[in-house]
């Protein structure tokens, strides 16, 4: 039963070693080195926002016209269900 507690110990022992002594960086490969960067970050640039991507600001407001009442009918509805019920 001794020798449990040593192995343990001794196995956790050889973990920490190890991770100290591995490699704590890696490089980045190939290509992101050089002109790839500067190609990517100009197509990052030129890419519309997300919310221009799809929907206008008049199309937001007007789909959180329907979906707020839509919304409140069920929130409503469970929350008289709890209450009468009796068990919260």
């Amino acid at each position: 039963m001794a020798k449990a507690p040593a192995l343990l110990t001794g196995l956790v022992l050889a973990a920490v070693v190890f991770m100290l002594r591995s490699v704590a960086f890696v490089s980045a490969p190939n290509a992101l080195r050089g002109a790839a960067p500067a190609a990517l970050a100009a197509a990052v640039a030129s890419m519309p926002e997300a919310s221009e991507a799809f929907f206008t600001e008049k199309e937001q407001y007007q789909f959180g016209l329907v979906f707020i009442p839509f919304f409140m009918v069920f929130y409503v509805a469970a929350l008289v269900r709890m209450l009468t019920l009796g068990k919260l």
